[in-house]
């Protein structure tokens, strides 16, 4: 895994070479239709070398050099009038004009366009499945939820609205400047990993990194590179991993409690959450535990850090598993 970000430079240095080549094609298709294009691009060459030679010594002759320019430009686009070519076929190509490729704009910002590129790695470096990708606000169907009996006088249909309220406001307001987090808890086959899902998919959507993980595979993970099970090409893929998970803009943190904890997982997965915490990066913990539940687990520092901080998320009702939370 790489950073986004230096793929996305990498892909704008491509397209600019891209662009150089068309334009060399270009120079070199017009040189053989017409011959005396080559005398133009000289004379061109020549007036820019000369031009600038008189800017560093200030010298005399400004105007008969840029006269000189004009003509031989004047001249060009004469050549690829002639040709039925368009005015501007052998000018500098940029696929970006704001930036002109480079992916910063004239104040130093980065441009549009590099964080579109970036956003598709970052898409592809968030660890959702295909299925997972589909999950969208858009796409879910409240009608899995209706004719099912109140629990304890909650209304299962009620429960799921507000979770779905609560998750699509986490996710049009994600990056205000204001560190939120969400624990989903239920049984299994409730939506949390759909809902999950969907504050993912619009999260990314609007250019933020997002990383899913089982608790399992994280503390598997983090277990295997502490003592030393990986191979190197593994354990560098790994490495990067375990930094992304610190620094990624949205953690997800899936089936909390079913992994087997030990003494060093509990440690790690404690320090991911107070030092996300304390970086105030957002993260989203699911569940089938009830937030007073991860104390018989994790104890209870682990407990401090979420109750109060992270807003909880019920969701009830029977096993959905067996239908689609997808519209038809």
């Amino acid at each position: 895994m790489q950073s986004p970000y230096l793929l996305a430079n990498a892909r704008l240095a491509e397209i600019r070479r891209n662009n150089e080549q068309t334009l060399d094609d270009r120079k070199a298709e017009v040189g053989r239709l017409c011959p005396e294009y080559k005398s133009v691009e000289a004379q061109l060459a020549a007036c820019g070398l000369a031009l600038t030679r008189c800017v560093l010594n200030g010298a005399s002759g400004v105007a008969e050099i840029k006269a000189a320019a004009d003509a031989a430009q004047a001249e060009k686009k004469n050549i690829l009038k002639k040709l039925n070519l368009p005015s501007d076929y052998l000018d500098t190509i940029y696929t970006c004009s704001k930036c002109r490729d480079t992916g910063f704009d004239e104040h130093g910002h980065r441009c549009e366009c590099l964080k579109r590129l970036a956003s598709e790695y970052i898409s592809l470096n968030s660890n959702m499945t295909a299925l997972m990708r589909k999950q969208t606000f858009e796409n879910f169907d409240f009608s899995v939820f209706e004719n099912q009996p109140d629990i304890k006088g909650r209304p299962v249909a009620g429960v799921a609205k507000r979770a779905f309220d609560i998750s699509l406001n986490f996710a049009d307001n994600f990056g205000d400047g204001t560190s939120r987090n969400l624990y989903f808890y239920g049984s299994a086959g409730l939506g949390k990993t759909y809902l999950s899902s969907c504050i993912a998919n619009r999260v990314l959507a609007r250019g933020f990194s997002v990383y899913y993980q089982s608790a399992f595979s994280l503390a598997d993970m983090m277990e295997k590179l502490k003592f030393g099970r990986y191979d190197e090409d593994e354990r560098e893929r790994a490495e990067y991993t375990a930094k992304y998970v610190y620094d990624v803009d949205l953690l997800i943190i899936d089936d909390v409690g079913t992994e087997f904890v030990t003494a060093y997982s509990s440690a790690v997965m404690y320090d991911i959450i107070n030092s996300r915490l304390n970086n105030e990066k957002s993260t989203i913990i699911s569940s089938n535990l009830s937030p007073s539940g991860i104390n018989d687990i994790y104890g209870e520092r682990m407990t401090s850090r979420i109750s109060g901080i992270y807003t909880p998320v019920a969701l009830i009702g029977r096993d959905l598993r067996s239908r689609s939370f997808n519209k038809k």
